[in-house]
Order: structure tokens, then sequence, then C-alpha cells
């Protein structure tokens, strides 16, 4: 700084110099330039080092250094330039007094003339040196200033003067002169570029292409939704794909028209002329931020529906819907309206001052934005009738979750900025309202891609039809392949929607973490932590188990109830799958860590020698939870008989086995104990009960009349079962007794001791009422 200032200090003594003392000795000699020129080449000679210092890696002080070095160059290459032109006029003038050049003048005229010539051809070329030099000092103050607040953009905890503190406004002050003056540099330069010649030609190409357009994005699109609309009122059946469909639609629609629209409207002022070089790359911002205020548009229409509560996806009534209809449009105008202002800023080149009061008007202006759709979404839930008696569900848990964290992100964002972490606020509130729109559309898309694949994939679809009779898949295997199809796209646009949030976050997510852990390091063995790798482990941890709890749901809930598995096998399905699960998502965060694969190899082999001495029992019961789940020797729903103990298996575990038996009371098994010892299940190869009786009578009964009881009584029964079918014995004929054994069966082990007795009570009656007497059965 110290160096720019005596530089330009130096020039300016040089140049008065020039102008007080010695312009009339020089005048006379005909030197009265050499000063000036001599300026004009030992600025050309500054802005060259300045420029290769600026090429290198240099920071930012360094280059806030370049930038008041070069801003001196160039003031002191346009006083140059200024002392010179009168000269080169006052020349000018007196070639003119000399007259035109003749063969006959006098020799002294002559050497004058050339003398004048050469003077004037020195002082022109330093003057056309000198606005080279300011062009490019300007070109180099320009790159520095950018590159800073690029620099500053790019710096999340970089901290500046708080909206609070008068030395904010104070430098904004003194730099809104230079900041105007950069403004009109940047709009002279526009219109300078834009050609002269064609006018109404180019008027014409604008108005065309607005006006086409406006018709895109106005009443085609309107036409195109009552088509839409019209078309699933009367031609599609009445299924949930046809409401999904519909809101597809609308976005679609709506995103397409709008964008196409914004497309034409560029490349008419591009074809126009209108779009020059200094204004193109902020056209392309603002053309794209336009299509994703269109989209923002349309997925608020395709979601809301206003006035068609019963094609609407959302679980919200008409007042509510009118009361968020809003919200929409002003997240779309904010958006563009902050790019405008950020790029437009970045364009113009305007000071830092200016950039950090533009970066928290917009900070501000989407915190704003944000506590009203809060402040909203929490009038509809208190205004619900059934809130108070509503269950808790995992929806609505996921939805507190969301607004707890969103007003964390706003009071989070708020203290930041009045702290003067203005592009830590503005990261998050705009990191709120991506996630939003990420998460509206993922919504969309989930709910369009299961309606639409479980409705066209169902037995009773045409095309599940055609799948049964054509390739001769069963009913329920159409369903599984819905379910599957469904799964498999859902997990798609999930990963999709993980991507475009990490987009935004992108290398602002990565210098985070970085920057939340480049502070301090945690050296552990052969180990370096850092506190940012610790933060994304455990987003990382969080992230893995989240989606092994989605996963678990959908397998419990949507698959495995397709499928012809028995409650057991998905019980099995479902462990195996949970703790894959619960381990990947351990190695993942600790992979995020920074620690490879090896040394978490190594770190494995050296505890398996404690887990084998220290944790033996422990082992072994996991391992044979795996065998059990794996092998299914016992499974959910198994009648076994542990001992003296026997009742139905509920649970099975990776460590023990829950039993309930006849008192409602529940054994707790260790795994090893149903692998490694003798159990008896009798449910395993067939799942039926087998009642049996016993009775005896006397040898002059009517036996006839004692089988046709027996089966009479069997078959009144609703838990006996027709096949197998009831069988009656004799079992023997001793001391004037005949010994029968009948046989049936039932639906499980459990009914038996129940319909025994009902069996046992209602031959007794009937015995009695024929008068069958019963003798004791022989020992």
């Amino acid at each position: 700084m110290m160096r720019s200032i005596r530089g330009r200090l130096a020039c300016l003594a040089l140049l008065l110099l020039c102008v007080t003392g010695t312009l009339p000795a020089a005048a006379q000699d005909g030197n009265a330039a050499a000063p000036a020129i001599a300026a004009v080449d030992a600025q050309a000679s500054d802005l060259a080092v300045i420029r290769q210092s600026a090429d290198g890696d240099v920071g930012v002080d360094a280059k806030a250094d370049l930038r008041d070095r070069a801003m001196a160059v160039g003031a002191a290459a346009n006083e140059a330039v200024g002392l010179l032109e009168p000269q080169l006029a006052a020349i000018d003038a007196r070639i003119a007094e000399l007259g035109e050049a003749s063969d006959t003048e006098a020799p002294d005229v002559k050497a004058q003339r050339d003398a004048l010539g050469q003077q004037r051809a020195d002082i022109d070329s330093a003057i056309k040196r000198g606005r080279l030099v300011a062009a490019d000092a300007k070109e180099t103050i320009d790159r520095m200033i950018r590159e800073i607040n690029e620099a500053f953009s790019r710096d999340t905890f970089k901290q500046v003067a708080s909206p609070l503190s008068p030395l904010l406004w104070t430098q904004v002050a003194n730099r809104l002169a230079d900041d105007g003056a950069r403004a009109g540099d940047f709009a002279r330069d526009w219109r300078n570029q834009i050609p002269k010649t064609g006018t109404a030609a180019r008027t014409a190409t604008v108005a065309g292409s607005l006006a086409l357009a406006l018709l895109l994005a106005l009443p085609l699109r309107r036409r195109l939704r009552e088509f839409g609309r019209r078309i699933a009122s009367e031609q599609v059946p009445s299924t949930r794909a046809r409401r999904s469909a519909l809101a597809l639609w609308f976005v679609v629609v709506g995103t397409l028209t709008a964008a196409l629209g914004v497309t034409i409207f560029f490349y008419g002022l591009s074809w126009s002329g209108v779009l020059t070089p200094i204004v193109r790359p902020l056209a392309e911002s603002l053309a794209q931020t336009g299509a994703l205020g269109a989209f923002v548009l349309s997925l608020g229409a395709g979601l809301l529906l206003v006035g068609q509560p019963s094609w609407r996806l959302l679980p919200l009534d008409e007042t509510a819907v009118k009361r968020l209809w809003p919200f929409p449009t002003l997240a779309a105008v904010l958006t563009f309206g902050g790019v405008l202002l950020v790029e437009g800023g970045r364009a113009v080149g305007v000071s830092q001052p200016a950039a950090i009061v533009i970066n928290y008007v917009v900070a501000f202006a989407y915190g704003a934005l944000i506590v009203a759709v809060l402040l909203t979404l929490g009038r509809i839930r208190r205004s619900h009738p059934d809130t108070a008696n509503r269950q808790p569900s995992a929806r609505t848990t996921l939805v507190t979750l969301a607004t707890l964290l969103a007003w964390g992100c706003v009071v989070a964002a708020l203290v930041a900025a009045l702290q003067g972490y203005v592009n830590l606020a503005l990261f998050l509130t705009r990191q709120v309202i991506w996630t939003a729109v990420v998460s509206a559309s993922a919504f969309l898309l989930l709910v369009v891609v299961d309606d639409l694949c479980t409705t066209f994939l169902s037995g009773d679809s045409r095309l599940g039809r055609s799948l049964h009779v054509g390739l001769g898949l069963r009913r329920t295997q159409v369903g599984q392949l819905g379910v599957l199809l469904s799964a498999l796209l859902r997990i798609a646009i999930l990963v999709w929607a993980a991507l475009l949030l990490s987009g935004p976050l992108g290398p602002g997510a990565s210098s985070l973490f970085y920057q939340i852990g480049s502070s301090a390091e945690i050296q552990i063995g052969g180990f370096t932590i850092v506190p940012g790798a610790i933060l994304k482990a455990a987003v990382v941890l969080a992230v893995g188990l989240g989606l092994m709890r989605v996963v678990r749901h959908w397998l419990e809930e949507r698959y495995l109830p397709a499928t012809d598995l028995d409650p057991g096998a998905r019980n099995s399905v479902s462990t195996i799958v949970t703790y894959a699960g619960i381990l990947l998502a351990g190695f993942w965060a600790i992979t995020t860590l920074g620690i490879g694969v090896e040394r978490i190899a190594l770190v494995v082999s050296a505890l398996s020698v404690g887990i084998g001495f220290g944790l033996q029992a422990i082992t072994q019961n996991f391992v044979s939870g795996l065998i059990l789940l794996a092998e299914r020797p016992v499974k959910i729903g198994d009648t076994v008989r542990i001992g003296s103990d026997e009742g139905d298996v509920k649970r099975i575990s990776v460590r023990s086995t829950e039993i309930q038996i006849a008192d409602r009371s529940t054994l707790i098994v260790p795994n090893s104990e149903l692998v490694t010892k003798s159990i008896r299940n009798m449910t395993l190869a067939d799942p039926l009960g087998r009642i049996q009786i016993v009775f005896s009578v006397p040898i002059d009964a009517d036996v006839a009349a004692v089988r046709s009881a027996i089966l009479e009584t069997f078959a009144g029964h609703e838990a006996v079962l027709a096949d197998p079918a009831p069988s009656i014995f004799i079992d023997g004929i001793d001391e004037g007794k005949v010994t029968f054994k009948s046989f049936a069966f039932v639906g499980g082990p459990r009914q038996v001791y129940g319909t025994r007795s009902t069996l046992l009570f209602t031959l007794l009656q009937r015995f009695r009422s024929e008068g069958i007497p019963l003798t004791a059965p022989p020992a």
C-alpha cells in the first residue's frame, strides 16, 4: 500500500514539474512532452509488474494492495494523457500555421516542419500508450475486485462488519461514488457494444421473442393444463395414478412452457445483438434462475391445486392451501431478485463493502420468507381440529423435525448475520429454501412413481393380466414386480435428491467441513482426524441409519407382505437387512473419517483376540442368531418345547429368541441354546395340530353308534379339519371292554387343547343322551 502511494506521489510530482517549472524551457528546446512521456512509460512498467504479480498465487490482502497500485497507475496514466493532449493540439496548430509542404519552401521551414512532425508522432504514440495503460489498469482493477469478492464469497466463516455497525455504512459511503462510476462504466460499455445499425430489425426481434415467450408462458400453459385435467377426468380410470399423474402434468407443462419462453427471449436478445459479451454471463444466470423460478411456481401449483381438493396429493384443506398459495411465487421472485443483485454486483465489479451489503439484503430477504412460511404452517397446524388428538407417526415426526431444523437455521442465520458472518447467514437461508424445493420435488416424484408402478403392475391391471397370460407369472408375482420396480425408482429419486442437495452445498459444504476442522487436529495412533471430518462422519452415520430404517420399513410394510413368505421368513429377511445396513452405515462413517479399509481390517483383527476371550458367549449367540435366521430351524410362529417349557416363538434377534409360554410370560432363550441343544419344534414340518381321544365302552355296546357319534361330533366342530379326515380305530378288546382311539386335526398345535376339551364335553353329553356307557380304559 505504501509503495503504491509513493509511486503515485512521484508521478504527480513529475507531472507537476513538467507543467510548472520545465514546460517553458522544454518547449523552447522541443522536449516539453518528455517528462509526461517518461511518466507513461514508467506507469506501463509498473503495470506490467502488477499484472505479473497478480498472475501468481497471492492472498486476498496482496490482491487488495495490487488493486490499489493499479488504481494509482491508471490515475497517473490518465493525468499524463491529459497533459499530453493540449501539447498535441498546440503542435497540430503550429503545423497548420506552416501550411502545406512544398518543394520550394525554405530549408529552415522544412527543418521546423520535420521537428514538429517528430514531436507530434512521439506525443501521439505516448497518448495512445497512456490510454492503453489506463484501460489495462482498469481491467486489472476489475479482475482484482472480482477475485477478492469471489474469495470473500467462498469463505463461509469470513467475519465482516455487522449491519448494526457504523463502520460498514461508512465504508459503503466512501466507496459509493466509485461503485456508481463502475455501474455507469458497465452500462456505457454495454451500450457502446450494441451495434448502431439495424435498430428497427433488432427491436422487432426483441419484441417478437418477448411476445412468443409470453404466449408460451401464459395462454398456452393454461390450455395445456385444462387439456390434462379434462383427459384425466374423462378418460383415465379412477385410480391413485390418475391423481398423481395430473400433478406431474401440471409441473411439467408449467416448467417446460416457461423455460422454453425464457430460452426464446434469451436467444432473441442474443440475435438482436443486445446481449453483448459484457452482459451475456449475467443474462445466462438470470435465464437459468427464471427457469428455476418457473419450476418452483409449477411445483406449487401441482402440489397445492387450489380449488381441487379431490385431486390434491397433500393432506391439506382448502383454507390451508389458500394460505400457502402465495409462497411459491414469493420464493421465485426473491430467488430471481437475489441472483440479480449478487450476479449483477459481480458483473459490475462493485466494491467489497457493497457486495457485503448485497449479501445482507439477500440473506435477510430469504430469512423473512422462511419465517413467513414457518409461521403460516404453525397457524395451519394449530387450526386443525384433530391436532390435539392426533397420534404420532413417522410422517408427523419427520415434519416436526424438519420444522425445528428450519427454525434452527433461521435463528443461526440471524445470529451469524448480526455478528458479521454474512456468508454463513446467506448459506443457511439459501440452503433451507433449496432443501424445501428439492424435498417437494422428491415427494411428488416418489408418489408418482409408486402410484404408477403399483397401479399398472398389479394382478388386476391390464398389463398385469398380460404378464400373467403371456409370461406365466402369478398375479402375486406381478404385484411383487410392481413393488420392486417402485422401490428401485424411488431409490434413484432419493439419490438424485441427495445429489441436488449436495450441489449448492458442493464446494461450499466441503469448505464448510474443512473450515470447521482446519483449526484443530486429533492424533489417534497413526490416524489424523479433524473435527470437520468427525462432523461429516456423524452426518453420514445418521443418514446411513436413516436409510436403513427406511429400507426396513419398506420391506416390512410393502414388499414382504406382497410375497408368499411366511411371517418367520419375513422376520429373517428384515432382521438380516437391518444388521447389514447398520454395519454398512458404520463402515461408511469410518471411511468418511479418512480411515481406510485396510486399517479397519487391522483394527478388527486386533480386536478379534479380545472378542474371542472376553466376549465369547456374546459372539457365540450372535453367530447362532445368524444361523437361525439363515437356516430357520425355528421361525416366528413355531410352537417349540425346550425342556419343560412350551410356547410360541415371538421374536428372533441376533442374540436371543423370545418365546411366549402358556401363562403369557416370555421366556428369553440365548440363541446358542437353540443351535447346540435339542428342542422340539411341533410346527416345523407340518403346522397342523393332532387331537387324540381314547375311551372304552362295554363289549355289548353298539360300536357302530359309537363310531357314528364320534364322527358327527368331529364334523360338527368348526376347528376340526376335513382334510386330513378324522379317523377312529378299535385299539383292542380286553376284559369285556372295547377300547377306541380317535384322531382329528386342527389348524395348529395352539388349537389342540381347547378343541379337545370342547369335543370331550360334546361326546360325554351325547353318550349320556344315547345311553352309551363308558368304562375305564385298560391300564
